[in-house]
């Protein structure tokens, strides 16, 4: 019997660092592995939604990044995989901080030796096999059942209708509840506010965090224009009613039908606007995820004037993070290509499209996490 390769991504920049953390697995690991190094959180991002691995070693200070905002942005990409922080300072606060929003260790460099690295990284894999093996018992239970029921009242039952615009959404749920969520809110002056969110984890907690988090905007919405004050109430809310464990990555876009414009606040939850030729512009984050901190402010991103052809999409990392049973992922650029080959179609068969997609490259792989996908096409 073949024995199965780990695969383990390192997230250094420091040559020297780098050639550490070889030397130590090199000279104590005992099964076969592979080793990825990049070194910035973007290319780590990038290449997490190519192709899988089963744990993420991180250092902290990165030319695109520095701190606990690594951690933070990394971990919402990340999906199920474990990470383990490396950090060139001994900041226990930092440790337990990072530890607490879900990192299995927290390691020092410079204090780190192979029997420490080793002993880290395989607590890390097994607490996580052992965290999905307890979720997947717990789901098969009645009363998760009786909350997924509830839970899926809270979605929209279909799109609205909005002058310029054609809208879709969906989510699908890979256990009994989901932490994904998506909304179409109404909001002042015949606006409509389109939102797409994950909470980090999955299971009862982050369900009820979900809708906690939809009442919240649902109100606020009621009383303010600006996505950006919209999202820096909701976060001061959530950052008050949260542990140190959970947080909530999302975006809100404000569609004006009036002139076709839309304004986005984005708390950790890119989103695409494929224009009406080949162009593709990111809407990336304007901010960390909600509930990290509660003096958190989140900027909106200035006016975007939408032309008739253009698509915009949010979707959760379900989509290009699904595997094959050969453990490679859908990707962002596989998901991007569905879209734009299915542009002319309504936007809710491009939505029906890309989880068709997804049914077929997975297989009988079951899914790993939250599968929501919007679709919003500017008629």
């Amino acid at each position: 019997m073949v024995e199965k390769r780990l695969k383990l991504l390192l997230v250094e920049d420091d040559p020297e660092d780098v050639w550490i953390m070889r030397s130590l697995l090199g000279d104590r690991w005992d099964t076969p592995f592979d080793l990825v190094q990049v070194e910035l959180l973007s290319a780590a991002i990038e290449r997490c939604a190519e192709e899988p691995f089963d744990i993420v070693l991180l250092d902290l200070s990165l030319p695109d990044s520095r701190g606990l905002e690594t951690f933070f942005a990394m971990h919402a990409h990340a999906g199920d995989v474990p990470i383990v922080v490396l950090s060139g300072h001994n900041d226990e606060r930092s440790a337990v901080k990072a530890v607490q929003a879900g990192a299995q260790d927290y390691l020092v460099k410079g204090q780190v030796n192979d029997n420490l690295l080793i002993r880290s990284i395989r607590y890390a894999i097994e607490r996580s096999r052992r965290r999905h093996a307890e979720e997947a018992m717990r789901d098969t239970s009645e009363e998760f059942r009786a909350a997924q029921e509830i839970q899926q009242r809270l979605y929209p039952a279909e799109a609205p209708s909005l002058r310029g615009f054609d809208i879709a959404g969906r989510l699908y749920p890979a256990k009994a509840t989901a932490g994904d969520y998506f909304d179409f809110i109404p909001m002042l002056d015949d606006c409509l506010g389109v939102v797409v969110g994950d909470v980090s984890s999955h299971g009862m907690g982050p369900a009820l965090l979900m809708s906690e988090t939809r009442a919240c905007l649902r109100t606020l919405a009621q009383i303010h224009m600006d996505v950006g004050e919209i999202l820096t109430r909701a976060n001061r809310v959530l950052a008050g009613d949260t542990s140190d464990v959970h947080f909530v990555t999302l975006a809100m876009a404000r569609l004006d039908p009036r002139d076709r414009s839309m304004v986005y606040a984005s708390a950790g939850q890119r989103g695409y606007l494929l224009h009406a030729g080949l162009e593709t512009t990111i809407l990336d984050s304007t901010s960390m995820p909600l509930g990290v901190r509660s003096d958190m402010v989140v900027p909106a991103a200035p006016p975007i004037m939408l032309q008739a052809g253009d698509v915009i999409t949010f979707f959760t990392d379900g989509v290009p993070e699904a595997e094959s049973p050969g453990r490679v992922r859908f990707g962002m650029a596989r998901t991007l290509e569905v879209i734009r080959s299915e542009r002319e179609q309504p936007a809710k068969k491009i939505v029906e499209t890309i989880h068709q997609e997804l049914l077929g490259f997975c297989r009988t792989q079951p899914p790993a996490d939250d599968v929501t996908i919007v679709v919003v096409k500017v008629l």
